[in-house]
């Protein structure tokens, strides 16, 4: 079975990307699948936190992170990479004595670069204006082809920026699915009707429009490539709790969520990641809540990153 290919993306920034793509990949992992998480956020903050300073700064210098997929496009004097940017066993080759946990899952760096080769990519062209529109925005998928990937690992996860730019698109591009966590506040709740508008009647179209144009043949077309990325859930995250509501939760958070559900209805997980303490904490150490042991990391809190693991985890297999 080929690998399932998954986006967490919002283009608002601080709503839990991180958070939850490091659960979402320990979650998979933990059952014996083989998984691929790979950081195209510019900030780094998960390569940082899973790697540790001293390994991310090693894989920077030698320049075997994420940034070098794109590099070949900008520059003709950067080949595309091979599987030398993915680091088999993350946490075995952190720390020796982490070789047990979490085997099956690997991953490729992101480094602060990033937005400079951003900024190459909208602004370097080659030959044919389409065909070169058309490369640039399939790079991630030309290169999970090269390295087999989607025979290699049962799910591969991208950890998007908070931005839609040519990086992210990449990323959509090769993604069956996508997962958008939001704080439910007026402004995110405003942002998810415009953020899928964006993937379906933009960056969708817009590839089969270059890819039609440019008259790939079948044969190019790289075999990551996904023509359509589609909505595989909407996760609140971070959400007030207030112990005296009938909810549970804070009045503006109760009916943001009520607003969400009623214009998504269905596409809105039924699980809420609310801000406890336990999970900044724990993914500051590298680690899922489920790895750390600690007064702070109480079974409510694991059992509510379980909840919403297993619930997306079902979602992205459908």
């Amino acid at each position: 079975m080929a690998a399932k290919k998954v986006s967490i993306i919002n283009f608002k920034g601080g709503v839990g990307k991180t958070t939850l793509s490091l659960h979402l990949a320990a979650h998979l992992a933990a059952r014996q699948k083989r998984v691929l998480v790979i950081d195209i956020d510019h900030q780094s903050s998960l390569s940082i936190v899973v790697l540790g300073q001293a390994l991310w700064q090693r894989n920077v210098t030698s320049q075997n992170t994420i940034n070098r997929v794109f590099q070949s496009f900008c520059n003709r004097k950067v080949p595309m990479p091979k599987d030398e940017l993915i680091i088999k066993n993350v946490y075995g080759e952190k720390a020796a004595w982490a070789k047990a946990h979490y085997p099956t899952l690997d991953f490729v760096s992101a480094q602060f670069e990033l937005d400079d080769t951003e900024i190459d990519l909208a602004s370097t062209t080659y030959g044919n204006p389409t065909l070169s529109d058309w490369d640039k925005r399939t790079l991630l998928a030309s290169w999970l082809d090269q390295v087999d990937a989607h025979n290699q690992y049962d799910y591969i996860l991208f950890d998007c920026p908070p931005a839609t730019k040519i990086v992210s698109q990449n990323a959509l591009a090769a993604s069956d699915c996508y997962i958008i966590p939001v704080i439910p506040d007026d402004l995110s709740s405003r942002g998810v009707t415009h953020f899928r508008s964006l993937v379906q009647n933009k960056i969708d179209t817009k590839l089969q429009y270059l890819r039609t144009t440019a008259n790939i043949h079948n044969d190019d077309v790289p075999k990551n490539f996904v023509p359509k990325t589609n909505l595989a859930g909407i996760v609140p995250f971070l959400v007030k709790h207030a112990g005296r509501a009938r909810s549970g939760l804070t009045n503006i958070h109760t009916e943001q969520i009520a607003a969400l559900r009623r214009a998504w209805k269905g596409d809105v997980i039924n699980s809420i990641g609310r801000n406890m303490i336990g999970v900044p904490e724990s993914v500051n150490m590298g680690w899922p809540v489920w790895s750390v042991k600690g007064t702070n990391v109480t079974p409510a809190v694991k059992r509510m990153m379980t909840s919403i693991c297993e619930e997306l985890h079902g979602r992205i297999d459908k």
